[in-house]
């Protein structure tokens, strides 16, 4: 009853931190150029399509069609994302009370999965509660705002917790099970970059133990079990991403995109590195570059305190080596282990924000701000003068001119001196301290919701041009000028676009962008803008907020037949049914030939003739063929993608191996082979 009562307290905080989501409406998290234009379209695509009882592996909507949960950012295997999408969706979209609270509860979710790390380290529940509110309010996950990044943060309280376990000699083979679990849980999540260096952190960490107890048997078998775990548990989503990134072009912030045997240079790591100059941020809000590392000077001196007091102790050590590594990667240029480690460490240039790490160090110091209250108050007393000179000092840069960060930092600093000095109410009163901390730094993607020009306003003036397509007959695509419709409009009205805002696209059809035949072939039949983008465009429909409609003459539907010599009878295609994973065509040819789709060509898809297997052919290095003999025939494409299918049962008996080591199923064998329970 405690542990749910402390949870209770979490998030009403939680609900009163994030009031302008919660308790008001004239407040988003939406009107961001990231948010707006391709995780809200995302996330309605992805409902629409679980409620229409299909899940949607595949995008028809965007760029003619691409694999959507090998992109890994949509967070289709997410087990959270579910929460969101089992939501009703109105009129082909979620609420928005729907998606704040879905941000808010994030958070929340943070908080609590540290309060479960503070309170299997031995901290009581007030002082669990500091430590989750250090990570859930403050620092990277209470400052970034794109859910994806902020939910690949949220399994590393987790791992750290089960690996902790490893470290005390805590039935090392299940609890390592279980790290490797958490860790590949974290790959589901949306986002690979904190996932990337979590591993590399907790590699080290790992290494660092082996090395001390080389001689263990059992450990090393845990170690061995964690990484086979890790990659079991990660495997639904990073088979499909591994197998999308071998033929995709990704954009990384250098001059042209990079294909997947291209390595990100070492220049856009730097780009994206926390950087020296950003440390003062670790006290004082408002310091964030790329990532925030505030943590407030209340859990820094309680986290100083016990590792100075407490060293001895294995968690204090693990949690300080943990800080420490994290720190030093998301430094990335100013230090040489993010270079050794982008240098020799797989995939660990393909995580091009080393800046994110700092969310890893930030779980470990508040665990270690929570296990400080573990240490007798008369050890801590000693730091109220450190706690006095801060304050005073920022308070004098507040009046000097440095303004609104250093006075909060002022008032908290003044405020722990007292309470080290006093000794009352500690965990209580820090708990007040931090929320306060969190509350003079707001998340700035918290914006109003309306006003003019905001994405909100921008969108719904333009549902009169979805209607109008929508109501268009048969098979065709729409290009939209993206300076008017920066969004992903196919996603969001559930129209087939030839265009799309996206990290990466397929390396086929970027080599034929700028061919003339290509938008015939794909059947691009409208153009939405504010003019033509071609002679010849014909006006079809003018919208309220000024955009129009113009048709490009002369462009069917993208089903051809071809053939190497003519035929002189006539044939006669149609769609008899599209959905997200599913085309269906029935063919009447008067000639063998060539049944040409305008869909891309993917590995995944599977055709049928009249119900019979065929190959599918790769018709002009980029769209979907198969061959039919004279007659009347129904053609159907299906995607079935081996890779998330090989992929989920490897999760599934990840899942299941970890399970079964907590159950410790195995504990006859373990104590046969090493002599020990």
């Amino acid at each position: 009853m405690r542990t749910a009562g402390a949870l209770a307290a979490l998030l009403l905080i939680t609900v009163g931190l994030y009031w302008k989501l919660t308790l008001s409406d004239r407040y988003t998290w939406l009107e961001n150029p990231d948010h707006a234009n391709l995780i809200r379209p995302w996330l309605d695509y992805e409902a629409r399509e679980l409620h229409a009882g299909r899940i949607p592996l595949w995008d028809p909507y965007l760029w003619a069609g691409q694999p959507l949960h090998a992109q890994m950012e949509p967070g289709l295997a997410n087990p959270f994302n579910w929460l969101l999408f089992a939501t009703p969706v109105r009129d082909g979209h979620l609420t928005r009370a729907a998606l704040d609270w879905y941000w808010v509860l994030i958070h929340w979710v943070a908080a609590a999965f540290c309060f479960w790390l503070c309170r299997d380290l031995g901290c009581g529940y007030v002082a669990s509660m500091v430590g989750g509110a250090i990570y859930g309010f403050l620092g990277y996950v209470g400052w970034v705002g794109t859910t994806c990044f902020s939910m690949s943060c949220l399994w590393v309280p987790v791992a750290l917790l089960f690996f902790a376990r490893v470290n005390r000699g805590e039935r090392p083979v299940s609890n390592g099970a279980l790290c490797g679990a958490a860790l590949g849980a974290g790959f589901l999540m949306g986002h690979h970059n904190v996932p990337i260096y979590l591993v590399v952190t907790l590699g080290v960490a790992w290494a660092w133990l082996l090395a001390r107890h080389w001689k263990e048997r059992r450990l090393w078998m845990a170690a061995a079990v964690c990484v086979a775990v890790w990659l079991m548990v990660s495997a639904v989503q990073t088979l499909p991403t591994i197998e999308y990134g071998r033929q995709a072009l990704r954009w990384v912030g250098t001059a042209e995109p990079l294909t997947w045997s291209d390595q990100v240079p070492y220049s856009v790591h730097a780009e994206y590195s926390l950087q020296a100059r950003s440390l003062p941020g670790i006290v004082f809000p408002g310091f964030a570059i790329h990532a925030s590392p505030f943590v407030g000077i209340a859990a820094l001196l309680l986290a100083v305190a016990v590792v100075w007091r407490r060293w001895k102790s294995a968690d204090v050590r693990l949690l300080a080596v943990v800080a420490a590594v994290a720190l030093l990667l998301a430094l990335g240029k100013d230090t040489p282990l993010h270079w050794l480690a982008y240098r020799f460490i797989p995939m660990v240039e393909k995580a091009r924000y080393p800046a994110m790490a700092i969310a890893i160090g930030e779980c470990a110091v508040a665990a270690l701000a929570a296990l400080a209250f573990r240490v007798p108050g008369k050890l801590l007393r000693p730091l109220a003068v450190p706690a006095g000179i801060v304050g005073v000092a920022s308070a004098a840069l507040y009046v000097a001119h440095w303004g609104h960060p250093t006075v909060v930092t002022a008032a908290v600093a003044l405020a722990m001196a007292a309470l080290l000095r006093f000794e009352r109410a500690m965990p209580a009163a820090v708990l007040a301290l931090v929320v306060a901390e969190a509350l003079s730094y707001p998340p700035p993607i918290l914006r109003e919701r309306e006003f003019p020009g905001s994405y909100a306003s921008l969108i719904a003036s333009q549902a009169d041009v979805a209607a109008f397509l929508k109501g268009r007959p048969g098979w065709f695509r729409v290009e939209l000028n993206e300076d008017d419709v920066p969004y992903n409009f196919g996603d969001y009205y559930g129209v087939e676009q030839f265009g799309g805002y996206g990290p990466g696209m397929s390396v086929r059809l970027n080599r034929i962008l700028g061919e003339a035949t290509t938008r015939p072939r794909y059947g691009v039949r409208y153009y939405v803008g504010k003019a033509p983008k071609s002679a010849g465009q014909v006006e079809v429909f003018r919208s309220a907020s000024g955009l129009k409609v113009f048709e490009n003459p002369g462009v069917g539907e993208p089903l051809s037949v071809w053939r190497e010599t003519p035929c002189a009878g006539t044939d006669n295609l149609r769609v008899v049914s599209r959905t997200s994973e599913e085309s269906v065509f029935e063919a009447k040819l008067a000639c063998p030939g060539l049944v040409v789709a305008g869909d891309p060509f993917y590995r995944g898809w599977r055709a049928t003739v009249d119900g019979r297997r065929v190959p599918i052919q790769e018709f002009e290095s980029d769209v979907r063929a198969v061959r039919a003999a004279a007659g009347t025939h129904r053609v159907e494409f299906r995607y079935r993608p081996m890779s998330v299918y090989w992929g989920a049962g490897l999760t599934v008996l990840g899942l299941v191996l970890a399970a079964a080591l907590r159950r410790q199923a195995v504990c006859i064998f373990t104590k046969y082979c090493f002599g020990r329970s």
